[in-house]
């Protein structure tokens, strides 16, 4: 006989007359679910694991030119950049759930960490990679992925625009053979036109056939031939993949050609080119981040580390963050993403790395789209990735010396070109025009101010129009000519906030100050004719036969109204007292009445917070010293705030709405019968 008890928090079993604890989760599943592999492992075979090592090898050619050229954008030697694209493949094939993803360096972050350790040294870059994982951590851990949702696209492109074109033009020095120091995109610039007579004639021309190569190679990995479909003619099929292949290792293929060229032009007292020169060879050490450095005669403290980084603890990991989603959900295709695990999984290369001397990295959208053409089955290609740059780590890094430094910039330039957005212009143009200001805004300030500083300026633009939205909540006034009881409709929907308060009460305020239709502003006000009120209630979503689903209350009879306790025992009395349309105060047929019931429905209001109510309680007061509110088809929670700061309400529901208007129908047709008689 098996019992079970339940004692703080845990459940016990009894097996035996033995009580064991029993778990309120199951450990396999939290394990299955924090490593992916322990799934996808189970159905992995001979042609999943052949599709994988394709897919790592020419990711792995893509990868490791690009390594050295972001290396040198970081401003460090490059084997700094092998060491970032060591560990993050072996992290991520057992932590990722995209296969597509190669975690390494990128250019923006590669950007990103020049900005923050320009002028210090590789120490400086390793904490901030560590930092930047340790940031990621607890987001992912405190299910904080939800916030990168308020960062908008156009946001997101204007940054990423404007980010590719300032790694752009700091490797213009780089294609022109120029030496000089720049940071920012203007100062860069500046450079550029102080030092153009310095330009080396041989950088220029092996930089701008490199560039030429680049992009007639990008291109043959997009020529279709006509019959490489037809899989019995071997030779266009055989063609059609070497032209992908081609495109594909593009990167390693102009390195190779050029530093081939540079050994043979070398001589030791005059260099036609600018070479990367000694690479330290070997595998890093792993060893903790260092929370202490020196810098010629100055020691820093981890104190003096983290105020020389600044934003950078900040700005480096959400940006991190942004660009993995991003791509994850690319290339989900419908699948269920699990962002908070894809956050942890980064987080978790980035502290790894560190230990081996990387700066941060992050998905490149780039090799992303290279493994997905490659036929990649699982995050398992990434392994292969990582072993081919361990072995170029190993054995290859004393030949990388004769790599010209032009071929570098001509890859970084060729690289990053396209991630400069147009297209989003003419869409946003088409769809919502307001949403050019956080890109143009963005943009702009991430080429003045700073990559940093722009993306916070965009954030904001962000925030400023959130309010604007929320300070003028979508309210239609309607105006319905009854023949029974002649009234104003309107229809909130969503929450009503506090920034649009003022502007709320405001308007329904001048409403009830009018006392003729003609005298409202056109686009506030729809004027409904009496033979047309059935058709407005359809247009409006009100159905009068049906009661919304939101709508927890029981429905009275149609005889009765649901209405508060003064008016239920004056009678009519105190509907005749709300009425503010008298038909003494008519004039002739060809004046648009008045109205004083304003109807609010209520079915898509799901929220006010606390200065709204406040502010809607004064409406009320002002409302009713003439007129009535009737509150038709209110959710309880919306029920329940209204009741808290108003005494008496006229609730109903959409089927009751009529019995309730013809009811103050009667109060004023009694109302002018006792005045006539006085």
């Amino acid at each position: 006989m098996i019992t079970a008890i339940f004692y703080r928090g845990s459940f016990y079993h009894r097996i035996g007359g033995i009580y064991k604890m029993k778990l309120p989760f199951d450990p396999r599943q939290l394990v299955g679910k924090l490593f992916p592999i322990v799934q996808w492992s189970r159905g992995y075979n001979a042609s999943t694991g052949l599709g994988d090592l394709i897919a790592g090898v020419t990711v792995a050619l893509t990868l490791i030119p690009q390594s050295i050229a972001y290396a040198s954008l970081a401003g460090f030697e490059p084997q700094y950049g092998l060491y970032a694209s060591l560990l993050g493949g072996f992290v991520y094939a057992i932590m990722g759930t995209c296969p597509q993803i190669n975690i390494g360096p990128t250019a923006l972050l590669s950007l990103l960490t020049f900005t923050y350790t320009n002028g210090t040294n590789s120490d400086f870059a390793i904490l901030l990679c560590f930092i930047a994982g340790i940031v990621q951590l607890i987001a992912g851990v405190s299910q904080l992925g939800f916030l990168v949702e308020f960062v908008s696209l156009p946001v997101v492109s204007g940054f990423t625009s404007a980010a590719s074109i300032t790694i752009a033009s700091s490797q213009i020095k780089g294609l022109l053979g120029l030496r000089f120091s720049a940071e920012t995109f203007i100062s860069t610039w500046k450079g550029v036109y102080q030092h153009i007579g310095e330009t080396r004639f041989p950088d220029t021309l092996l930089s701008l056939a490199c560039c030429i190569v680049l992009m007639g190679m990008k291109a043959l990995k997009d020529v279709r031939l006509k019959d490489s479909r037809d899989e019995k003619n071997r030779r266009s099929v055989v063609l059609q993949k070497l032209f992908w292949f081609a495109g594909v290792a593009r990167n390693a293929v102009v390195v190779v050609v050029a530093s081939t060229l540079a050994f043979f032009v070398h001589q030791d007292k005059d260099e036609p080119f600018i070479l990367t020169g000694n690479i330290t060879p070997g595998l890093p050490k792993p060893t903790p981040p260092p929370f202490s450095t020196s810098i010629g005669n100055s020691t820093y403290s981890a104190g003096d580390m983290f105020s020389h980084l600044g934003t950078g603890t900040l700005v480096v990991p959400v940006v991190g963050i942004i660009s993995n989603v991003a791509i994850a959900k690319a290339f989900a295709r419908g699948r269920t993403l699990d962002a908070t695990q894809e956050i942890i999984a980064l987080g978790v290369c980035n502290v790894a790395s560190s230990c081996f001397r990387s700066f941060p990295v992050n998905g490149s959208f780039t090799r992303s789209a290279v493994s997905d053409a490659s036929g990649v089955r699982s995050p398992a290609a990434g392994l292969y990735t990582s072993i081919i740059v361990l072995l170029t780590l190993a054995l290859l890094t004393p030949y990388f010396y004769f790599i010209p430094r032009a071929a570098l910039a001509a890859v970084i330039v060729c690289a990053v070109l396209h991630m400069v957005d147009l297209d989003i212009v003419k869409r946003l143009w088409a769809t919502s025009r307001l949403d050019i200001i956080p890109l143009v805004g963005t943009f702009l300030c991430c080429l003045g101010l700073g990559i940093e500083i722009g993306l916070i300026c965009g954030v904001g633009v962000d925030v400023l129009l959130l309010l604007y939205y929320h300070s003028r909540p979508p309210l239609d006034v309607q105006y319905i000519d009854d023949p029974q009881c002649p009234h104003y409709a309107i229809r909130p929907v969503g929450g009503l906030h506090f920034a649009g308060a003022e502007r709320v009460r405001s308007k329904l305020s001048d409403l009830k100050r009018t006392k003729f239709i003609a005298a409202m502003p056109l686009e506030t006000l729809t004027i409904i004719p009496d033979n047309d009120l059935r058709r407005s209630d359809t247009t409006d979503g009100i159905d009068n036969n049906s009661t919304p689903e939101t709508n927890s209350i029981i429905p009275a009879p149609v005889d009765t109204i649901i209405v508060p306790s003064t008016v239920v025992g004056n009678g009519v009395a105190n509907l005749n007292n709300a009425a503010i349309t008298s038909n003494r105060n008519r004039g002739s047929e060809s004046v648009v009445r008045s109205a004083s019931v304003l109807v609010i429905y209520c079915d898509a209001l799901y929220r006010m917070d606390y200065t709204f109510l406040q502010s809607l309680k004064m409406l009320v007061t002002e409302w009713s010293r003439s007129g009535l509110i009737v509150w038709c088809d209110a959710r309880p929670l919306v029920r329940d705030q209204l009741n808290a700061v108003l005494q008496e309400s006229l609730y109903c529901d959409t089927h009751q709405l009529r019995t309730v208007l013809s009811g103050i129908n009667i109060a004023e047709r009694a109302a002018v019968t006792s005045d006539t008689q006085l």
